[in-house]
Parts: structure tokens; C-alpha cells; sequence
């Protein structure tokens, strides 16, 4: 029994190190959305906005609404992909460790 224990608690270990090792990949990796040449953003694979850079042609108080506009819907695509980003690496980890299909777990 303490045997089945300690190779269980090994395997605990192996599967936090595992998980660990996924979140550290998806903060390293990069998603990169725009809007035509008006927006472009750059996010990380955990669904953090790292830079926004916004062409300055574009700059005025005319366009404010349009912009305004452009950066949510440029916004909700980033974060769609890195989500798309972070599911992947996800099910690629619990497909790797054999893990039954539960729903939400990662």
C-alpha cells in the first residue's frame, strides 16, 4: 500500500513539473493580432495584452470612436487565440499524461 503511495506522489510531482513547464512555455510565447495597419497587438499565451501599438496616422479626435471600436474587437481576438494558444498546450499536456477527459480541468 505505501508503496502504490510513493509512486503516486512521484507521479503528482511529474505532473506539477509538467504543468509547470507548460505555463512557463505559454508566457514565452507570442500572439500577434491587428486591424489593418491601424492596430496591432501582441499577447502571451496566458491571455496576458503585452503591447498595443496604434499607427498614428490614425490619431484624432475624428477617429476616436472608430479606434475605440477597432481596439475591442482587436482586443477579443487576441485573447481568443491565446486562449486557442493555452487550450492546445493544455490537452497536449493531459493527452501526453494519459489523463481521462474531464470537463474544465484545464
Amino acid at each position: 500500500m505505501w508503496e502504490n503511495l510513493g509512486n503516486m506522489m512521484e507521479m503528482v510531482k511529474k505532473i506539477q513539473q509538467n504543468v509547470d513547464n507548460a505555463q512557463d512555455q505559454l508566457k514565452a510565447q507570442r500572439v500577434e493580432v491587428s486591424s489593418g495597419d491601424v492596430i496591432k497587438l501582441t499577447l502571451n499565451g496566458q491571455q496576458e495584452l503585452l503591447s498595443i501599438e496604434i499607427n498614428p496616422k490614425y490619431l484624432s479626435v475624428d477617429n476616436a470612436t472608430l479606434l475605440q471600436d477597432l481596439l475591442v474587437a482587436t482586443i477579443n481576438n487576441g485573447l481568443t487565440k491565446s486562449r486557442e494558444l493555452h487550450q492546445t498546450a493544455m490537452c497536449k499536456l493531459t493527452g501526453d499524461l494519459n489523463l481521462p477527459k474531464i470537463p474544465g480541468l484545464f
